[in-house]
């Protein structure tokens, strides 16, 4: 690890801060240590780490620390969930208006479609009624002859 601005000593380290960046920083020399010296070191270490060393003023300021921490990610969290949530509805709602339109357009389509083919049909019932010829019937309603075969059945 490199820490170029950290350049203490051990005997300058006075917070338990600079006590961790000095052991970071040179943790390659302990790896170089005859075992038993970096079993001390190691011991020493985990005694600093565990809260249970701490006083109670010490203890108090741990605790409330992750207490915070623990707000802070359930906040986050519970942001995160809510903006699934909302992203969801967001995107359920676009869809489902996009879907409407485009149903409503193709129930519109349709049904001018099968308003224009009846009309049609009633135009070629009173075309057959004043005797018009097969073929002008077709050509001036747009039918087919199957169709307009099918209407004088």
């Amino acid at each position: 690890m490199s820490l170029p601005f950290f350049d203490k000593k051990a005997e300058e380290c006075e917070s338990d801060f600079d006590k961790w960046i000095y052991v970071l920083k040179h943790m390659e020399a302990l790896e170089r240590m005859p075992f038993t010296a970096q079993k001390k070191i190691f011991k020493r270490l985990a005694e600093l780490a565990d809260s249970r060393c701490l006083s109670q003023e010490e203890q108090e300021k741990y605790d409330e620390s992750l207490k915070a921490a623990d707000d802070y990610y359930g906040v986050l969290m519970s942001y995160y969930m809510n903006g699934i949530d909302e992203g969801e509805a967001k995107g359920f709602a676009k869809g489902e208006a996009k879907g409407f339109a485009k149903g409503e357009a193709k129930g519109f389509a349709k049904g001018e479609a099968r308003g224009s083919y009846h009309k049609s049909l009633d135009i070629a019932k009173k075309m057959l009624l004043k005797g018009m010829d097969d073929d002008s019937i077709m050509e001036l309603t747009g039918l087919t002859h199957e169709q307009l075969h099918q209407l004088k059945s």
